[in-house]
């Protein structure tokens, strides 16, 4: 049986009037209540009956995609996810959240079928996903990753400089053995705080130009490491800890890097600043639940979904403006493991 807007307007209480002003993007009822009728209508199957109404529909919608392994990696996106919500809100848009796998990758239903204005694609995918997104021909921002591949609007943090900060913080205080330790194949975010790491160790002057890579093998962890964070496998950190000289300080990729580690050396038998300090990046909320309490590189979470809705919204009706890619600065927050 077909629906019509008797049915719609029963279901919500309200006159079939109000729904048909809502459908046909007419002034006459609250922006609230347009978007409770929109959602309605395409809950009950209504849109995809009258494709007329197609395009009032998507202008009300934003698709958020993200991988799904995300949603167990801590408060950073959790936050960052919170202020997308909200901030498209005050633009007057819907949101419909999407997980995805990267390995077996589909487009969601309301892309193929054209029911979104536009695409926030949060924390890393695949070049040839994003490409194949892409063809559809949808305003799409890139939040906390970038593609070398394709252009694409991108807000990030400034990864680098939060590196660069925190290790010449660590020089200023009288350290020089000074070790990075994260999953560089991991994400472009970690590999830029490594480098801002490695340059400020020779802006520094800790270690010359032709030695530094030697330094960095000495003190560094930087390879098959993310699979243990994610799985919380205390025990293989401290097997990887446990190849080689310890350094003074650690500069971990990210919070969760940061209290695995810590976790890892207490198991050891190391003190936490006492033996070997260490920091971390993001500013979550596990760095005041850690013991010491963590310091770390405060990221603009909050802003970088606000800068995003904005940028995309912006994207939509400005769809031939050359593509941005947005540095969001960083600071230090001092606390307990670093001595």
């Amino acid at each position: 049986m077909k629906v019509t807007m008797k049915d719609i307007a029963k279901r919500l209480n309200i006159s079939i009037n109000a729904v048909s002003i809502a459908l046909n993007d007419k002034v006459g009822v609250s922006e609230e209540m347009r978007l409770e009728i929109l959602r309605t209508a395409d809950e009950m199957g209504y849109i995809n009956q009258k494709r007329q109404y197609l395009s009032v529909f998507s202008k009300s919608n934003l698709c958020i995609l993200m991988q799904s392994y995300y949603a167990n990696t801590g408060h950073f996106y959790s936050i960052v996810l919170h202020s997308i919500v909200e901030q498209a809100k005050t633009f007057g848009y819907f949101t419909i959240l999407n997980y995805f796998e990267d390995e077996h990758f589909v487009i969601p239903e309301c892309i193929v079928n054209r029911k979104v204005a536009g695409i926030l694609i949060v924390g890393k995918i695949s070049d040839v996903h994003l490409m194949t997104l892409k063809k559809n021909g949808i305003p799409i921002v890139l939040v906390d990753y970038t593609s070398l591949c394709t252009p694409c609007d991108c807000v990030l943090t400034h990864n680098k400089q939060g590196g660069y900060m925190m290790t010449s913080h660590i020089i200023e205080k009288g350290y020089q053995k000074i070790g990075f330790f994260g999953d560089l194949d991991y994400s472009f975010s970690f590999h830029d705080r490594f480098m801002g790491y490695r340059q400020s160790l020779i802006k520094n002057r800790i270690v010359n130009q032709e030695d530094i890579d030697d330094y960095i093998h000495r003190y560094s962890y930087v390879k098959g490491i993310e699979k243990h964070i994610l799985s919380n496998n205390i025990v293989e950190i401290m097997k990887i800890l446990s190849t080689k000289e310890l350094p003074e300080v650690l500069v971990c990729a990210n919070d969760s890097n940061a209290f695995a580690v810590m976790s890892a050396l207490t198991q050891m038998g190391m003190k936490v600043p006492d033996d070997v300090s260490v920091v971390g990046f993001d500013d979550t909320p596990l760095c005041e639940k850690a013991i010491p309490k963590i310091t770390t590189i405060q990221v603009q979470k909050k802003l970088m979904g606000e800068v995003a809705v904005s940028k995309l919204v912006d994207r939509i009706h400005r769809k031939e403006t050359v593509t941005m890619t947005q540095l969001l600065s960083v600071k230090i927050v001092e606390r307990d493991s670093l001595k």
